[in-house]
């Protein structure tokens, strides 16, 4: 039987699909990408027109297993959406410039951060077992269970907040124009750029906002508090993964081996992902950048590969795979061993590059 509020649903979000394809074209022309083909706009409408749609169908129409019932289902659709319209035009900026502009990532942190507060049921999927009847409840991803009192969840928001800004900042050091007048010329900076005054005001209203949600009493809002500390935790903890590889690189090859737009697009993914998720796509971005560099290698092409196209197509993974993903890394996940196995990631990801390095001398 026709149901007309059902039949309209695709069309619906072709037209809202076709919508966000003409926004991205605008926005991409802003910054100057206009040796893209002619093709762009009907690519991004012919892209849009059908992911937006097929988004709809895998997140909220069809029947989903009991792991991944749990939450709301169409504001997690919404706020994807909004992702994937955010990755696809840093992917084209970052392909084009290799560079991801603050002025596209900071809004739409603040957008992510505020619409996972708003929204709590859109955090990722998760399920808790029940261990003597092995039942399975589905629930929203959480961090920082242990976090209960609003006074330690709030002071938890503004070291995250706080690091957030720290990390946007102009923080370029000299250190061979001496310690005097490389401290001269850090300070001069940053009191000169509109970029720390924008931040400054941006943390002030951040922190008055965070003390005014966990300044109500203990219990309500509950769900919305949860929300904005995962998102905040997700945040921090995926930009600090990114930039420890970006650390530990330049420290081994001896010059930069990833942009900052990276850790910054990564602190964006891990605000709508959480912590669980930001993990899931530090693992996923390499394999996808294998494929790429295999081809430049083939290719002989002398062009760097951006690193921010492969963490959009990870997060595009992580959407589609995360009923496969999940059941897998449970269990890690809620271990009490992630950060040290981290670190010895860290430790073993600088050995192979040191040996990369010596590697390559011995063949010059």
């Amino acid at each position: 039987m026709f149901n007309l509020q059902a039949d309209l649903v695709p069309y619906v979000l072709t037209l809202a699909g076709l919508l966000i394809a003409l926004a991205a074209s605008g926005l991409i022309r802003l910054f100057d990408c206009r040796a893209w083909p002619k093709g762009t706009v009907w690519f991004f409408g012919l892209f849009f027109g059908v992911m937006v749609p097929v988004l709809g169908w895998w997140e909220v129409t069809r029947e989903q297993p009991l792991i991944l019932s749990g939450g709301d289902a169409e504001a997690r659709f919404a706020i994807h959406v909004f992702l994937l319209a955010v990755m696809v035009l840093i992917a084209r900026i970052d392909f084009e410039h290799y560079t991801i502009p603050d002025a596209v990532m900071i809004p739409a942190t603040i957008i992510a951060v505020a619409l996972m507060t708003r929204f709590p049921g859109a955090a990722m999927p998760d399920y808790d077992v029940d261990p003597c009847t092995g039942i399975i409840f589905p629930r929203v991803m959480t961090a920082l269970p242990s976090l209960t009192r609003d006074s330690s969840r709030m002071a938890a928001c503004f070291g995250a907040i706080l690091f957030w800004v720290f990390a946007l900042l102009d923080r370029r050091w000299y250190p061979r124009l001496g310690l005097r007048k490389c401290l001269a010329l850090f300070c001069r900076r940053i009191r000169q750029s509109y970029l720390t005054w924008l931040l400054l005001i941006l943390a002030v209203l951040a922190l008055s906002l965070v003390w005014r949600i966990y300044g109500t009493p203990p219990g309500t809002y509950e769900a919305n508090k949860v929300a904005l500390l995962s998102a905040l935790t997700g945040m921090t903890a995926s930009m600090v993964l990114i930039w420890g590889v970006r650390l530990i690189g330049g420290w081994v090859l001896g010059r930069e081996a990833m942009g900052f737009g990276d850790v910054v697009l990564m602190g964006f993914l891990g605000a709508v992902f959480g912590w669980q998720g930001g993990l899931v796509l530090f693992f996923l971005a390499p394999l996808a950048g294998v494929l790429f560099g295999l081809a430049r290698l083939v290719s002989r092409s002398p062009r760097e590969i951006p690193y921010g196209p492969f963490l959009c197509l990870a997060a595009l993974g992580v959407i589609f795979g995360w009923e496969k993903i999940l059941p897998q890394i449970h269990d890690f996940l809620i271990g009490p061993l992630v950060a040290a196995i981290l670190l010895a990631m860290g430790v073993l990801m600088a050995l192979l590059l040191w040996v990369i390095q010596l590697l390559k001398r011995m063949v010059r």
